[in-house]
């Protein structure tokens, strides 16, 4: 299925989307929905239309590949941890004490 090489080829392609559309940090949890919610957009603006059963294939095996190679961590049934460091938040500098 030409979806699911697309979605695995572009796996940085896909987190820099999903990461622009919903508010996701490194260690932060990402469930199941926002998942698919993201797939099927991603999907969609790539010019691919799955059908709810390829988007739910494709799904499984994006996520497949992302627990292997350690992006996601699972947690529970449909709950990930992100571990991937270009999510990572900046460390804050010293705060402004004298603010009028």
């Amino acid at each position: 299925m030409k979806e699911i090489e697309f979605a695995i080829s572009n796996k940085k392609n896909f987190l820099d989307y999903f990461h622009s559309k919903f508010p996701t940090f490194h260690l932060s949890n990402v469930f199941y929905r926002d998942l698919r919610y993201a797939l099927k957009y991603y999907l969609l603006s790539n010019k691919f239309t799955p059908s709810d059963v390829e988007l739910e294939t494709v799904l499984q095996a994006l996520i497949r590949e992302m627990v292997s190679d350690g992006i996601l961590k699972p947690v529970s049934s449909g709950v990930w941890t992100v571990n991937y460091s270009d999510f990572r938040t900046k460390t804050p500098g010293k705060p402004i004490l004298n603010v009028r």
